[in-house]
């Protein structure tokens, strides 16, 4: 007869020798099966995965904020635009959607200014669940004023009677990126530009500052650096990310300034002059030492010049011997048609409002600015 005494011992042996393999995994992932204190032996718990960082929820009004912010942010943020790539800030209009991100929002980023039509202002700011989030980038870049157009010579000649008479005693001649009025310093001249705009406001124009700032790449490290302190105040344990992240950018950012002012260097003096379809290029022109010749839009881009205006600017360029009109992407391009048939000019297209679709040149802001700055180049030198 065969005993089962040895059968059962063996079993036994093989189940501790199990469960002595598996506290032993247990202890190398970071459990503890027994109390060194007590003695007392205790079920292995393994060490709970740190919990993913929430991200940052970020929704910007322009796809090349969208841009700045994932430069800065990378992995900390989640940010959305509610521009699509190819539209005009000034007539899109967002669905619902784009409100259901506003609400989920911890920051919204805007131009500000006016840029973005009224009525998507008031969309950010009824949508948002705290009206603090709501921040307008172009309040922190000191913008320049939106000055009335003259004709280039005789700004010209006016700037020398003015060095005739006084030597810039308001100092503005040293302070032309800060004020943005190198060619038009004068505070009653301002103020009747001023005055200008505000009369047109009702109809969704611009207010007297200028919004396209991201035309300068030296006041976009402004909003870099905002955008950068903003996020580090709702994460601040991601702040040391966002300060290297955001001072990495920047050197980019001053690499592009660089190049820029290589590149124009190319063009003649007296060829850098701008006529383009919106008068977006202010910025660029102050900065870069262009003149903004004119412009069809104006401020509003819905906006329908009269014949007169198409006709005034034609021969303008014509007078002038500009080679080109610049048109906006995002912009109909049959006025612009119209007055390059007049004036003898060809169209060049420049991405100005919005980030351009895949291998366009412009699907980042980087490669949008140095994408329009070499067909300005192209068109002009």
């Amino acid at each position: 007869m065969v005993s089962i005494a040895p059968r059962h011992i063996f079993m036994k042996a093989v189940a501790v020798g199990l469960l002595f393999i598996l506290f032993a995994c247990s202890d190398d992932s970071g459990g503890s099966p027994q109390s060194q204190e007590s003695g007392q032996t205790t079920q292995a718990v393994p060490t709970p995965a740190q919990p993913d960082i929430e991200p940052v929820k970020v929704v910007a009004t322009l796809n090349f904020i969208e841009d700045w912010v994932e430069n800065i942010g990378g992995d900390r943020v989640e940010v959305k635009s509610l521009l699509p790539i190819g539209s005009d800030p000034h007539t899109f209009q967002p669905g619902a959607r784009a409100v259901a991100d506003i609400a989920d929002a911890d920051l919204l980023l805007t131009i500000g200014l006016r840029l973005e039509a009224y009525w998507l202002e008031e969309l950010v700011k009824n949508a948002a669940r705290d009206p603090s989030t709501v921040v307008e980038l172009g309040e922190v870049v000191d913008p320049i004023e939106f000055v009335e157009i003259h004709d280039a010579h005789a700004e010209e000649d006016e700037h020398d009677e003015d060095d005739a008479d006084h030597d810039h005693e308001e100092g503005d001649a040293d302070h032309d990126h800060e004020d943005g009025d190198a060619d038009h310093d004068h505070e009653d001249d301002q103020g009747d530009a001023d005055h200008d705009h505000e009369e047109g406001d009702a109809d969704h124009e611009h207010g007297p500052q200028d919004p396209h700032f991201w035309f300068d790449p030296l006041r976009v490290k402004k909003a870099v650096w905002d955008i950068s302190a903003r996020l580090s105040v709702l994460d601040p344990s991601g702040a040391e990310t966002y300060r290297s992240n955001a001072e990495s950018y920047n050197a980019r950012l001053d690499e592009l300034h660089a190049w820029i002012v290589e590149a124009v260097g190319r063009i003649p003096e007296e060829r850098r002059l701008l006529a383009s379809s919106h008068d977006s290029m202010g910025y660029f022109a102050n900065e870069y030492g262009f003149k903004v010749l004119g412009a069809i839009l104006s401020t509003a881009t819905e906006a329908e010049p009269s014949a007169d205006d198409i006709a005034q600017l034609s021969l303008k360029i014509e007078e002038y011997g500009v080679p080109a009109v610049f048109v906006e992407t995002t912009i109909n391009d049959r006025l612009a048609a119209a007055v390059a048939s007049e004036s003898g000019a060809k169209i060049v297209s420049l991405h100005t409002e919005s980030l351009g679709s895949e291998d366009s040149g412009a699907e980042t802001y980087i490669e949008m600015i140095q994408t329009n700055v070499t067909r300005i180049v192209e068109a002009l030198e």
